[in-house]
């Protein structure tokens, strides 16, 4: 099982604060430039906290170790309904094998993946890494921005001589997009890795059903996810109910259509970081209120 350390709440939110100003680009405080080390800052949203024994379930792999990743995905016990665990593992199976080739033949298992250890030797093993997980959106209060964090710290990680890795998602890749390149380089060295989603992540916003993504993938009501939901459309009431007449069966995606405009001046993300809006705004400039006519034409797929 992990070692639970006292340091390791303290240096997770300390790792949430590195991945949010990385995502933005560089330093700075939104509390200003006296805050204690390790103080939650006002742009971190709820901590969710969940330790992996390296056996059954881990960091790395989700529990499906190096056969698992090169196998089939193992089936939702409720195709309707997967738990957060068994979407985790979808994450993790899907970000690997997105950027890894899989296939023996390629050198996985023998040249790269979880089973060999830093100096590439096989351990006959699985590759499992215990340790624990933090996982929170960084905001600005309004639940329009929600940048996913992740900080992954094993088991092995030395408090005396730490050292860390980043591990910003590309593309619109969820926050576990680096998992298979850096996440598993550097949970190998027994490093803690901050991941970010850049605000780009997977969030779609089914606009027929009104239903939404949570941070850890499961599926609600938008009424229900509040400002927990991963991305919802600038749409409501009477205006999307007159876009579901006109085009029915749509579904909006975060990357598309969040109107953040995070590559708009090369910024990746909205800067959460900043003390006030207007230190932001050339990194985030709001776009015009939205029309019915503006909105997403991506076909949903038939439920």
């Amino acid at each position: 099982m992990p070692v639970h350390h006292p340091i390791w709440r303290p240096l997770a939110l300390s790792l949430a604060v590195a991945a949010g100003l990385s995502a933005c680009g560089g330093g700075g405080d939104d509390d200003g430039p006296d805050q204690p080390l390790n103080t939650k800052p006002g742009w971190l949203g709820q901590v969710d906290r969940k330790a992996y024994d390296g056996s059954s379930d881990d960091l790395l792999t989700a529990g499906l170790g190096k056969t698992g990743l090169a196998a089939a995905l193992p089936a939702y016990a409720n195709p309707a309904s997967p738990t957060a665990a068994e979407l985790r593992r979808a994450a993790i199976w899907n970000n690997y094998r997105a950027l890894v080739d899989i296939s023996t033949a390629g050198g996985y298992g023998r040249l790269y993946g979880p089973n060999l250890d830093v100096a590439g030797n096989d351990t006959g093993g699985e590759g499992k890494i215990a340790g624990e997980e933090f996982l929170a959106y960084a905001d600005d209060g309004s639940g329009r921005q929600n940048v996913a964090l992740m900080v992954q710290i094993p088991a092995g990680f030395d408090r005396l001589r730490p050292c860390v890795i980043t591990g910003t998602s590309s593309g619109s890749r969820g926050v576990y997009g680096a998992i298979a390149t850096a996440g598993e380089w550097g949970l190998k060295h027994g490093c803690a890795v901050a991941y970010a989603d850049k605000g780009s992540g997977l969030g779609v916003h089914d606009l027929a059903a009104d239903t939404v993504n949570l941070i850890d993938g499961r599926r609600t009501s938008r009424a229900a996810a509040g400002k927990n939901a991963h991305f919802q459309a600038e749409l409501s009431g009477a205006a999307l109910t007159a876009f579901n007449a006109g085009y029915p069966d749509r579904l909006a995606v975060k990357h598309a259509h969040s109107q953040q405009n995070r590559r708009r001046t090369g910024a990746a993300t909205p800067c959460a970081r900043c003390s006030s809006p207007s230190g932001c705004s050339t990194r985030n400039t709001p776009a015009p209120t939205p029309t019915a006519a503006a909105w997403p034409t991506t076909p949903r797929r038939p439920r």
